[in-house]
């Protein structure tokens, strides 16, 4: 094998690899709210959800992708975890369609006829074309011309590498076979690409379609490690989910070894039957469709059992008020499911602060949940630095525009409450505070009311009020706080504390409209059609009419 073959080699899986990548990024960018709609209203039963993942797949060429979208959409609750398990099961069906378009076209056309138009076309649509939409199509388009050019490289350099690359493998060549299939897969992450490789091997010579077929079943379980490297920090559907995906793959796999001169004997019958000629990456083709069906089948009464089992695990997986409990790497690829479940975490949030401005009122006042809210904030905050990375419409970066507003506000509130905390323990242990405590309780518990209906009214159909509302309050405390330190209540130092602390509140009180007023803008922008599919609003149905909320930071 001499450095020019191998040269050869790498490039042509770079071209395959970098044509995939183009194809799933320019689709996916291009369908924007379609897939989220897709998966959320196409998922009713288990027949439906399988045809989903499997057209999805097949149209974005990229198992993986819709994996990993399945798995975001799970987060959100916009997908339901039994449907979704079906989804994932579609998507093995699914990615099978690449390995048709490799022995059907790859190997069966002049590719750099067909090829380099399409990447002509495609990028001249992504320079020139008015909108995303377009300009995304086009990459996609590119994609698939480039995925071609990978191809014809790949083998090119197989068949001048077979003859001098005599493949032994000895008594273990089961495991060799199937271990390189998922090898294969969990370096390149990408079971189509893997695929491609071995029918190019095929094609070449390198591989007869016995060992061709334990390679692209061992592929087929090497896919998993895609949904197992998405769990790391996702939420305990998202992790049963992943698993879900592993038991189906392991159990097809098994299934398709045990099975295997059989299920090749059906694929020579449906070959020559389907007058498909004796190509043998064409019998490889069928193969991976029948085995991956045949699984489907198998899996048809055992999956309820299966999700009942997995739903009883991963109990304690993110109980703590401190872990993020909608948002992951897998949301953040996905804009239509990141607004849904950027809305869900902040209403989450902005929920609490009622009780935590309440909780200044009681005695050595505090509040539980300031070091976990502050860790969320952070999580929300590396959430967006996420999202803004990918490619976003302007409409989308608009609406994340919103979150980083309200993740400003929150922070902002978080500061000023630990500020009160502090100086409301200080003032309690002063001799001469009982008028000023006393006080200053009214004034909190007064807050917390103010800001509890507020947020109950943002929640339903109701407009909330405004910080105009609060200001006849908090001149009023102000001026009796005054008046009894005239009249002898209060020494200086505790009516300074207690006037500091009243305008400290009152900075929450600014913050925490504006939050509203972001998170009004955030809502409207959510689609009805996901928020629906979620069976739950991200913060409750739409307000009419204008907000008389603040806005800025």
């Amino acid at each position: 094998m001499t450095p020019e073959i191998i040269a050869v080699g790498f490039g042509g899986l770079g071209l395959f690899l970098l044509g995939m990548w183009l194809i799933t990024e320019g689709l996916r960018v291009a369908a924007a709210g379609s897939l989220a709609r897709l998966l959320a209203h196409w998922t009713s039963n288990r027949a439906r959800g399988l045809l989903a993942g499997t057209l999805l797949t097949a149209a974005l060429q990229s198992s993986s992708a819709v994996t990993v979208a399945t798995l975001g959409f799970v987060n959100t609750g916009l997908l339901r975890f039994e449907r979704a398990v079906w989804v994932i099961f579609g998507s093995n069906l699914g990615t099978t369609l690449t390995a048709w378009l490799v022995a059907l076209i790859g190997f069966k056309f002049k590719v750099d006829v067909l090829a380099l138009p399409l990447i002509g076309v495609g990028a001249m649509l992504r320079v020139f074309a008015p909108t995303d939409r377009y300009r995304s199509l086009g990459m996609a388009l590119a994609g698939f011309g480039i995925l071609f050019l990978g191809i014809e490289t790949l083998a090119a350099a197989f068949t001048g590498v077979a003859p001098s690359l005599p493949l032994q493998v000895g008594a273990y060549r089961w495991v060799v076979m199937v271990g390189s299939g998922i090898i294969l897969t969990t370096l390149m992450q990408s079971s189509s690409a893997a695929i491609a490789v071995v029918l190019t091997a095929l094609a070449g010579g390198l591989l007869g379609l016995t060992d061709a077929a334990a390679v692209v079943i061992g592929a087929n379980v090497g896919t998993t490690s895609t949904a197992l490297i998405a769990t790391l920090g996702a939420t305990a559907n998202a992790r049963r989910l992943a698993f879900a995906h592993v038991l189906f793959n392991v159990f097809t796999a098994i299934v398709a070894l045990l099975m295997l001169y059989p299920l090749l004997g059906a694929v020579q019958i449906l070959v020559k039957g389907l007058a498909l000629g004796n190509d043998p990456t064409t019998a490889l083709a069928m193969f991976h469709t029948l085995f991956n069906l045949l699984g489907v089948l198998l899996m048809w009464p055992v999956e309820p059992r299966m999700s009942r089992f997995l739903q009883t695990c991963f109990q304690r997986r993110q109980m703590t008020s401190g872990a993020l409990q909608y948002l992951d790497g897998n949301v953040a690829g996905f804009p239509d499911a990141a607004r849904v479940a950027l809305g869900k975490e902040l209403s989450r949030l902005l929920a609490q602060y009622p009780t935590s401005v309440g909780a200044l009122a009681r005695e050595r006042g505090g509040d539980s949940l300031p070091a976990d809210r502050r860790q969320v904030l952070d999580g929300i905050g590396e959430f967006l630095i996420d999202v803004s990375r990918r490619e976003l419409t302007s409409t989308q970066a608009e609406i994340f525009i919103q979150g980083w507003h309200i993740q400003h506000n929150l922070v902002n509130i978080e500061e000023a409450l630990a500020v009160l905390r502090e100086n409301n323990n200080k003032l309690r242990s002063h001799a001469d505070a009982s008028r000023a405590t006393a006080l200053l309780e009214e004034w909190f518990t007064q807050l917390q009311d103010i800001l509890a209906k507020d947020w109950i009214a943002l929640s339903g159909d109701e407009q909330p009020g405004s910080f105009a509302a609060i200001e006849s309050a908090y001149e009023s405390v102000k001026a009796t706080l005054l008046q009894s330190a005239i009249a002898g209540e209060l020494d200086r130092q505790v009516l300074d504390q207690s006037l500091q602390m009243i305008s400290i509140s009152r900075r929450v009180i600014e913050q925490w409209y504006r939050a509203l007023g972001h998170y009004q803008l955030l809502r409207r922008s959510t689609s009805p059609d996901l928020r629906g599919a979620a069976d739950c609003d991200v913060g409750g149905p739409e307000t009419a009419g204008a907000t008389t909320l603040p806005r800025g930071d």
